[in-house]
């Protein structure tokens, strides 16, 4: 048995101990403030399933700087989600696809108002769009960068989610440099090739991932009365489209006329010297040779087929 000295001494340490963890607690409360409420207004449910969800976050987040802040979810995994709210932002679908189509981005998910955890995986935003045969998939975005994934890449990890004011792109499976935040555009290249030119096989959303001119079209002033001061002021509005210059397509110094054969089997003959400014590109549903200088009556639709004569 402990002699009473023993017991004493025993009690002293104890109460000392006692002490310096009480002074440490409160040192570090002063230092970092526990939020006591969570504690007192969370179940053991709620802590038990965030825990869980640190935990799950800890593979990936190893230090102290980046694991499980606000930043590291919403930055890396989504951002604020506004199911109400409207945005005029969009994301243009291109390319090899049936038609070209402008999504609104808060419209770009199957579910956007079941919160928490929305996201699409690329298979399903494929899919919604009957997009099932293709050879890659090319993602835009706002800064001017790109990142290109061909189908065999493209696993049930990749994923598009809501961040900020867009829409972003994340894998599991992908190098972590080609999560895109911001993405306004998205080209399709399908394993058809389409279209002819000379004699070369290729479709259109090839074209717009090789080299690329931008021309000014449709260029009209328009003019207002002001009721107030009685002057008026004028304006000039127009568009700008971007797609493969017809001189790259073929050399046209080699020729005198350009045949376009369209879809219907009819072909359209112009002279070399009217569309050497023209541009290919997509629009709604068909390719285009877009003719700066002239109204969209002149130019030529659902083309198949560029010879040079």
């Amino acid at each position: 048995m402990k002699s009473p000295k023993t017991k004493k001494t025993l009690r002293i340490i104890g109460i000392f101990i006692s002490v310096a963890a009480l002074v440490a607690l409160i040192f570090m409360l002063s230092v970092k403030q526990l939020p006591v409420r969570v504690l007192t207004e969370y179940t053991f449910d709620t802590l038990w399933e965030e825990t869980t969800t640190m935990h799950e976050c800890a593979e990936c987040h190893e230090t102290k700087e980046e694991f499980h802040t606000c930043s590291t979810c919403h930055d890396e995994h989504g951002s604020v989600e506004l199911p109400e709210l409207s945005f005029y932002n969009m994301i243009e679908l291109t390319g090899d696809v049936a038609e070209v189509t402008f999504i609104p981005w808060n419209h770009f998910f199957n579910s956007y108002s079941d919160l928490p955890n929305t996201f699409i995986t690329v298979d399903e935003f494929l899919a919604k769009w009957e997009i099932t045969d293709y050879e890659s998939i090319t993602l835009y975005t706002r800064d001017g960068e790109f990142v290109k994934i061909n189908k065999s890449d493209v696993t049930g990890n990749a994923m598009f989610l809501p961040y900020e004011d867009g829409i972003r792109f994340a894998s599991d499976d992908l190098h972590v440099s080609t999560w895109a935040k911001g993405i306004a555009r998205i080209i399709i290249i399908s394993e058809e090739k389409p279209l002819q030119i000379g004699d070369e096989q290729t479709s259109i959303g090839r074209l717009l991932l090789s080299k690329t001119t931008s021309i000014t079209v449709e260029e009209a002033k328009v003019m207002f009365r002001s009721e107030e001061d009685g002057l008026t002021r004028e304006a000039i509005t127009s568009s700008r489209v971007e797609g493969a210059a017809v001189t790259d397509l073929l050399q046209l110094e080699n020729y005198e006329n350009v045949t376009f054969t369209l879809q219907d089997g009819s072909t359209i003959i112009l002279p070399v010297e009217e569309i050497k400014d023209g541009i290919l590109t997509k629009q709604n549903t068909s390719v285009v040779l877009i003719i700066p200088g002239q109204g969209r009556s002149d130019w030529v639709f659902d083309i198949i087929k560029i010879e040079g004569k």
